[in-house]
């Protein structure tokens, strides 16, 4: 009658190696998802008084803290705010 398909050690073998690569995927982004970024010390901040709108949607924001590591301005709508006077 009708033949089914054929287990034989190449398809358990391709089968065992797909599912190991799943899962060491799975595994790098669990690991990247759990393990939080490392905190600031707050040390390095120090008082500040700088404001900054996008150009694209016009949000403001109001900074009263700066990091002195990273005195970049604030991103939003993927471009960086423009620091206007207060």
């Amino acid at each position: 009658m009708g033949e089914g398909p054929r287990v034989n050690a190449l398809n358990i073998l391709i089968a065992v190696a797909i599912g190991v690569v799943i899962w060491k995927l799975s595994m790098l982004v669990l690991r990247a998802v759990v393990n939080p970024p490392p905190d600031l010390d707050p040390d390095d901040t120090v008082s500040a008084s700088r404001r900054f709108r996008c150009s694209v949607c016009g949000a403001e924001v109001i900074m009263t803290a700066v990091n002195r590591a990273e005195p970049q301005s604030p991103r939003h709508c993927r471009e960086e705010m423009d620091e206007k006077p207060i």
